[in-house]
């Protein structure tokens, strides 16, 4: 996330887009999707999909960020275990591959400009942390729709890499540091990064490599143990950043993002549970009631913006078993996004997001764990 915010979600364009989105009023909540509607969602990611499996950052294939292809492999994963249509599960497995074709000795991938179909790498990315753990966790959703161990032990290298990339910028306080470059922890690259840990530990044991699944296995305890120590008790929420000097960033719930968001994703995540979980989510529903309705305009860190499109708390509230809140914020975010046909800041990203847990009422979360 050390320039997330203004790669993914708040370039001028994003602003007018989501400006737009005002002049239709606020979106009505509604339902979880349809299979037609995973379909078309599943389709949509697909027009994405440039012919080497990359899957570009929106429909109009000028860019692969690479953070943001995961999610949607994450979606078409899903997609395809909902309609059984082999399709969107062989997308995301080309996804998977071209991530690991243009991992780098240490791991990292970076993002991508599109021109004339010829992709050039920009030489930067977002995170280092993040993307590894995004794939590895894109990697093992596309593992339990399919159980296709061929494709998997094709992936092996590139899932040890991903590991490696995690464990690249681990500081001895088991925290990951945003990227070589930029050393600033965040709580929401700490909650992907460990849940990609987690993943590669189970997908380290299917491809029976017990040194790698014992690798992941330990990184992610040390993670988990070091985001400990960023909760704050006075505000009952994690500080939301850690910098090189010491400074801690705390949260302040009336600031959508970072601050209250950054507080969803360790539960959607499953870097905490229990009490606590119900206790952040709790906090930030009462904080943020319009978190879920992308018009309305809310308080960030850079000043007043519209909410945006933001699927990940749903599933937040799917891990702590709120299914009703999950279903209706799932069903308000793909109707605004449809109101302006996904136009952009809605990427593959987000479509991913909300096919992750499409029938949310049903198996939609139980594929979380």
């Amino acid at each position: 996330m050390s320039n997330r915010l203004t790669q993914s979600r708040w370039r001028p364009a994003t602003i007018l887009a989501l400006l737009a989105l005002l002049l239709l009023g606020s979106a009505a909540r509604a339902s979880a999707a349809t299979t037609g509607q995973v379909r078309s969602d599943a389709e949509w990611i697909l027009a994405a999909q440039l012919p080497d499996g990359a899957i570009a950052n929106y429909v109009d294939r000028k860019a692969i960020w690479p953070y943001l292809g995961n999610y949607a492999a994450v979606g078409l994963a899903r997609a395809a275990q909902i309609t059984h249509d082999r399709r969107y599960s062989d997308a995301a497995w080309s996804w998977l591959r071209w991530y690991q074709a243009h991992q780098d000795s240490s791991g990292f991938v970076t993002d991508y400009q599109v021109t004339a179909g010829v992709e050039t790498s920009t030489g930067a990315m977002d995170s280092t942390d993040a993307y590894a753990g995004t794939f590895l966790f894109a990697a093992r959703a596309t593992w339990q729709a399919t159980h296709d161990r061929a494709q998997l032990r094709g992936l092996a290298p590139g899932i040890a890499a991903a590991v490696s990339a995690i464990e690249a910028t681990q500081d001895s306080d088991g925290l990951t540091w945003a990227k070589p470059t930029w050393h600033v922890k965040y709580l929401m690259d700490e909650s992907e990064a460990y849940a990609g840990l987690q993943a590669a530990t189970g997908l380290a044991s299917t491809l029976g490599q017990p040194v790698l699944e014992a690798s992941a296995a330990t990184a992610a305890a040390r993670l988990r143990s070091g985001t400990a120590h960023l909760w704050n008790p006075d505000l009952g929420a994690y500080n939301w950043a850690l910098h090189a000097d010491g400074v801690s960033q705390p949260t302040n719930w009336s600031v959508l993002y970072p601050d209250a968001l950054e507080q969803a994703w360790p539960v959607a995540f499953g870097l905490v549970s229990g009490a606590r979980a119900q206790s952040l989510m709790g906090h930030f529903a009462a904080a943020q009631p319009n978190w879920d309705l992308p018009t309305a305009v809310a308080s960030f860190g850079s000043g007043p913006s519209p909410v945006g499109y933001w699927a990940v708390p749903a599933w937040a509230f799917a891990r702590i078993g709120n299914l009703a809140v999950a279903q209706a914020a799932l069903g308000s975010i793909r109707t605004s996004a449809l109101a302006v046909g996904r136009a952009w800041p809605f990427t593959p990203s987000d479509a991913g997001q909300l096919l992750a847990l499409a029938d949310v009422g049903s198996a939609g979360a139980a594929w979380l764990s």
